[in-house]
């Protein structure tokens, strides 16, 4: 069913627990994964302060490195997904996890800005094969409202690093040694490979064990069969779509500004402000957990406060990441937890919110088995604009001014990208999430019907 050139998802309730049977499993070695990886790049901007200053860098130094995460990080992102549709998405999961354990240990031997820089570069090459595939893994596995739940939550998991980044790494190395703290969270890498290899499989009928019937429940919340690979034809049209190429403009702004937090918020409440790091680490978790607890309910955000649709919720994520840098400009000289709290907690409701969303948009704007390559290409422009800019942004510290005033150039500069961000995901089509036989009031009004002619589909067509 069509309502108003909105594509309609439908699923069957009986197949809406997300821990039951076999792939709650698998949803649970997505967690854990991405736990673990992600728990790593938390913990390298929140011991900023630390290594920064045993290897002595200067502030563009201190960008520089943080950016070649990036570097090695964007390019494999489109790659990722491009053989994830192809080749699987588990093989690319066991690649990564493999690689990320033993990069993390190995920061534990480094000691000059040229091995800083280039074990960053090579953790960003593994670090590249998680996004596609998780988001192709969640989309054959959880389809329909069930998985707009799961994809929000699944982000959360990767905002819950953040909470115990701070808890975890700034004792050990206020106390014992930086060093310490990598080698800590490498070991947590092995039960993850173990979850991957064990518990998941590209598709339902494929993993050992499951029931025909949760296959067959599973199969109900498709639309139609999905294929196990996809051509590179087939991926490729999938592309060409006016959508896909208007709303992957929109994914490559509406989240990178946040590359600035990790390294800079630290940095601002450690070295320009002075506070105790024993303090921030019991701080910045908490600040953190805003965005986790609201990711834990963005699914039901979609389905109940906005009738299903994803646009509105898609903006609206940009829109929250403008208020709070803006407040993060406008609290330079204030309280310091309120500042952190502009930065790293409104703002990033960006995250779940976008992020959150987009991978259920993709999924019935084309198909659930092209989601690797579609989240591929949208995760790789946007870490390639945050490379950018995160990159520059050592430069952009003003060193004539005091405290944490240096950083209101970034807190701008970040603004302006989330309000620009807002203008392709207004052009978009609409996709709209319901289950069967039921529809939901919108409360919170209706961005489709802001949709340009041009990008309607022909009668009868259903989708562009």
């Amino acid at each position: 069913m069509v309502l108003k050139n909105e594509v309609v998802l439908n699923t069957d309730s009986q197949a809406m627990r997300v821990l039951s049977g076999k792939r709650g499993l698998v949803f649970i070695a997505v967690l854990l994964t991405n736990f673990t990886v992600w728990l790593d790049t938390a913990k390298f901007g929140v011991l900023a302060p630390f290594w920064a200053a045993e290897l002595h860098l200067t502030p563009s130094q201190i960008s520089g490195a943080a950016a070649s995460y990036l570097l090695g990080y964007f390019p494999l992102l489109l790659v990722a997904g491009v053989l994830s549709d192809r080749l699987g998405a588990r093989r690319m999961l066991l690649i990564c996890i493999s690689g990320v354990t033993v990069l993390s240990a190995s920061m534990a031997f480094v000691h000059t800005y040229n091995e800083l820089y280039w074990r960053n570069f090579i953790f960003g090459l593994f670090f590249g094969f998680l996004w596609a595939p998780c988001n192709r893994l969640l989309a054959m596995w959880f389809p329909g409202v069930v998985g707009a739940k799961v994809t929000s939550i699944w982000m959360s998991s990767t905002l819950l690093a953040g909470v115990f980044a701070p808890a975890i790494a700034l004792p050990i190395a206020n106390h014992f040694s930086w060093q310490a703290a990598f080698l800590v969270v490498a070991a947590l890498g092995v039960p993850a490979f173990y979850m991957l290899w064990k518990f998941c499989a590209d598709r339902p009928e494929d993993l050992p064990g499951i029931t025909p019937e949760e296959v067959e429940a599973i199969r109900a919340e498709h639309t139609e069969k999905p294929k196990a690979r996809l051509s590179f034809g087939e991926l490729f049209r999938s592309l060409a779509k006016p959508s896909v190429l208007v709303m992957a403009i929109a994914t490559a702004l509406a989240t990178s500004p946040t590359w600035f937090a990790g390294t800079w918020v630290p940095y601002g409440l450690i070295t320009l402000g002075k506070v105790n790091p024993d303090t921030v680490a019991w701080a910045l978790p908490l600040i953190t957990l805003f965005p986790v607890l609201y990711g834990l309910f963005n699914g039901w955000i979609v389905e109940h406060v906005f009738g299903g649709r994803t646009k509105p919720v898609l903006a609206l994520g940009a829109g929250f990441g403008a208020i709070g840098f803006i407040l993060g400009f406008a609290l330079d000289n204030g309280y310091w937890f309120l500042w952190a709290f502009a930065i790293s907690g409104i703002a990033f409701l960006c995250d779940p919110m976008f992020w959150g969303t987009i991978n259920s948009y993709w999924a019935k704007l084309v198909r659930p088995e092209a989601t690797g390559t579609l989240n591929g290409l949208s995760a790789a422009m946007q870490v390639a604009v945050g490379w950018y800019i995160l990159n520059k942004s050592g430069g952009w510290l003003n060193t004539g001014v005091t405290g944490r005033a240096q950083l209101n150039t970034l807190w701008i500069v970040g603004a302006a990208i989330f309000v620009v961000a807002i203008i392709p995901i207004l052009f978009a089509k609409g996709v709209r999430l319901q289950r069967q036989g039921e529809s939901y009031p919108v409360l919170l009004g209706d961005f489709d019907s802001l949709e340009p002619e041009t990008l309607s589909p022909p009668p009868g067509s259903g989708v562009l």
